[in-house]
């Protein structure tokens, strides 16, 4: 996007490649002393007037200076003067940049000069710039005649811009007649002139404008303009015009002062016709050193109301969307501490904002919580280790019960490893929390309260591992590039304990505030499979290709749960996990709970990433819990003829028999440009949140130099 004025700037480059005075230099057994490095010249012929002062090469001429290579036809530098001529096939390299030209003017003290019929490629941005004429004018100044710029390889390119005459100024302006944009060599657009800004940073300017079209609302055009403030800042104004909904505005600002000291906030806002009010939403996220180590974070977001992250859900930052979508809330904090090598201290307030309430009147808010947190340590040099904390929190909301809350956790564990083939940890934790409640209005939690309990756990493991030589499994380490493979089995069991306590006459505000019972083995096993590639003879790190664990628990006191004749059930149910890289184009992973009293999956997620040589790609998701959810969620790429691809995307939710979201689309890749076309088909929601709408999107692609439109999300494609 940042690109858009580099089209005409670009010509200055044409000039750029005029290089240091080659006034140290051999032609045959002469040498010129002075420069910065020695200059070999070769040719047929080679010959010196001494009257004159001037140096003649013809055939096959070749000049060399590093990595700066010329060759043409002819050659003539004046010592006098220190003018360079050089005419005939002109080719210049300098790594894998080219540029080639039928004569070359130069002063290789001044560096000034001219080059004519210049044609430049520069590879990194694989820029194509042609000029009839190319001049520097000063240390800064060049001026191009009949010139043009494109990013295509071919002969014809599909599009480039064109100029009759372009004068630059380095850090200052160009000014440029009659530029004109070509599209399949059609003139498309023109100016009789036009002022820029060429600066070697980014520049202030308009981005290219995002057009689309909802069924709903209708017509949507987004622009913005870009504000290069200081190196350290910029900004971003927008102003798009919705249809229906009328006109948005928008503002980001983003600094990094140091390293350290950076962050970026944004502010939206909406006078929506649809819904007849403002709408507003406002995100900021940053992060600061201090002397001395101590450090502060800030991730601030609100919106203005609950249905604003479904309209607008663009707008949200990405750790936000996904809290709106999974857990119907937007958190924002402001925290900050020190960490040394065995303490860490953090102070932290949160904010929480329930998007399925119209009220956060009873929405408990953490303001502030302060803890001191020992890391795992030797005490006193012996094989006893510590880590434990310290905390308080303070809960408050404007209706409800509200709280002081202090906490105080340490552990004391041991581990060890016997007979060097098992590990065995042992730990043991005493822990007190103090509550002073207030502002009750049901006056079931009165003032003081404390609860006491002690925490023990116990784990033991093992791991049993065979190597085998690649030749073991040909077809998978040849596909895989594996030198030796690992296979490890890690079986384990531990036990938990935390004795029942009373805690009825405390308010519950987070997990903390009920500990259950527990009195329970957990026992399982886990696989990997480990490849260690190499790569001509020199061997890099291991990689996990596959994984499998399996773990459940009994419990030794209360049931987990009681059937429907109250009937204990002990035994937990039955959790696992599976990833596994079948190859380079097969992936797949699963997670679930099984019941093993009702013999049923109560709880799965599951995963398939499929893809080919020719790129096509497939991801399909599935994700279950017996009682909420069940929904499939599914991408698809697939590549017809070479440069057209086609997309889509379905979010669907089976439980309510609900169309979450459809996108489709289409895209043509060429080699310096892309063009694609989206559809996004949202359904009502069986709660009326999300509204039905059809939206339509064109958005084009010039290879260097920006995007008109912006590529919708299909999964992970």
């Amino acid at each position: 996007m940042r690109y858009r004025w580099f089209v005409l700037s670009s010509f200055s480059i044409l000039l750029t490649l005029f290089h240091p005075p080659l006034s140290d230099g051999k032609i045959t057994d002469v040498k010129v002393e002075k420069g910065e490095g020695p200059v070999e010249i070769e040719a047929d012929e080679l010959s010196y007037e001494r009257d004159s002062q001037v140096y003649e090469a013809h055939g096959r001429v070749e000049v060399k200076r590093g990595d700066l290579f010329l060759k043409g036809d002819h050659a003539q530098l004046n010592m006098a003067t220190k003018d360079l001529v050089a005419w005939g096939n002109i080719v210049l390299r300098e790594g894998e940049d080219v540029l080639e030209c039928e004569r070359l003017e130069i002063n290789i003290d001044t560096r000034l000069g001219k080059i004519y019929q210049a044609r430049l490629f520069l590879k990194d941005q694989n820029f194509h710039i042609t000029s009839k004429e190319g001049e520097k004018l000063g240390e800064n100044r060049y001026r191009i005649r009949e010139g043009s710029f494109t990013t295509c390889d071919a002969a014809r390119p599909p599009w480039k811009f064109t100029v009759k005459e372009l004068e630059v100024t380095v850090e200052g302006y160009g000014i440029a007649k009659g530029p004109t944009f070509y599209l399949g060599g059609i003139p498309s657009f023109y100016l009789p002139w036009g002022l820029f800004p060429v600066k070697r940073e980014r520049q202030t300017g308009f981005l290219l404008p995002r057009v689309g079209y909802s069924k709903k609302y209708g017509p949507e055009i987004k622009n913005a303009f870009f504000w290069a403030i200081t190196k350290d800042m910029d900004a971003t104004l927008y102003l798009d015009y919705l249809g229906k909904r009328g006109f948005k505005e928008g503002l980001e600002y983003r600094y990094a002062f140091t390293p350290e000291t950076r962050g970026q906030a944004s502010f939206h806002f909406i006078d929506d016709q649809v819904f007849n009010k403002n709408r507003y939403a406002f995100f900021v996220q940053h992060q600061q050193k201090f002397p001395h180590d101590f450090y502060l974070k800030a991730n601030i977001n609100r919106v203005s109301d609950i249905h604003y992250h479904r309209d607008f859900d663009e707008d949200l930052p990405g750790e936000a969307k996904i809290d709106s979508r999974s857990r119907g809330q937007l958190r924002s904090t402001i925290f900050g501490g020190k960490n040394w090598d065995r303490f860490s201290f953090l102070t932290e307030a949160s904010v929480f904002q329930d998007l399925t309430k119209k009220s956060d009147d009873e929405t408990v808010q953490k303001l502030p919580q302060v803890s001191f947190q020992g890391h795992p340590q030797s005490l006193f040099n012996t094989p006893l280790f510590f880590e434990g904390g310290v905390s308080y929190t303070r809960f408050s909301r404007d209706q409800g019960v509200e709280a002081h809350r202090g906490d105080v956790f340490p552990r004391l564990f041991v581990p060890l490893r016997l007979f060097n083939v098992m590990k065995v940890e042992s730990s043991v934790g005493p822990r007190e929390t103090l509550y002073k409640s207030f502002n009750d209005p049901t006056r079931q939690f009165k003032g003081w309260e404390s609860r006491e309990t002690v925490v023990a756990n116990t784990e033991v493991s093992t791991e049993f591992y065979r190597v085998y030589d690649a030749g073991a499994v040909p077809g998978i380490s040849k596909l895989y590039k594996v030198g030796k493979w690992m296979h490890t089995i890690e079986p384990m069991i531990g036990y938990h304990y935390s004795p029942p306590v009373n805690q009825k006459d405390i308010p519950v505000f987070d997990d903390l505030d009920r500990i259950p019972y527990s009195n329970q083995i957990t026992y399982g096993l886990t696989q990997r499979l480990v490849g260690k590639p190499e790569k001509e003879g020199v061997s890099s790190g291991p990689s996990e290709y596959a994984k499998l664990k399996i773990f459940q628990s009994y419990s030794l006191g209360d049931p987990f749960t009681r059937d429907s004749k109250g009937k204990g059930r002990y035994f937990s149910n039955i959790q696992g996990e599976l990833w596994w890289n079948f190859s380079p184009y097969l992936s797949a992973k699963m997670d679930g709970e099984f019941s093993p009293y009702h013999g049923n999956l109560e709880v799965g997620n599951a995963s398939i990433n499929i893809k080919d040589k020719r790129d096509d790609a497939l991801q399909v998701q599935y994700r279950y819990a017996q009682r909420n959810i069940k929904e499939i969620n599914a991408g698809v790429r697939v590549k017809t003829i070479p440069p057209l691809y086609l997309y889509g995307s379905t979010r669907y939710n089976l439980k309510d028999h609900w169309k979450v979201e459809n996108i489709y689309g289409a895209e043509y890749q060429a080699q310096c440009w892309t063009l694609g076309l989206t559809v996004e088909d949202k359904g009502r929601s069986p709660d009326g949140v999300q509204n039905k709408e059809l939206k339509f999107q064109v958005y084009l692609n010039l290879l260097g130099l920006g995007s008109l439109g912006k590529k919708p999300f299909y999964m992970s494609l």
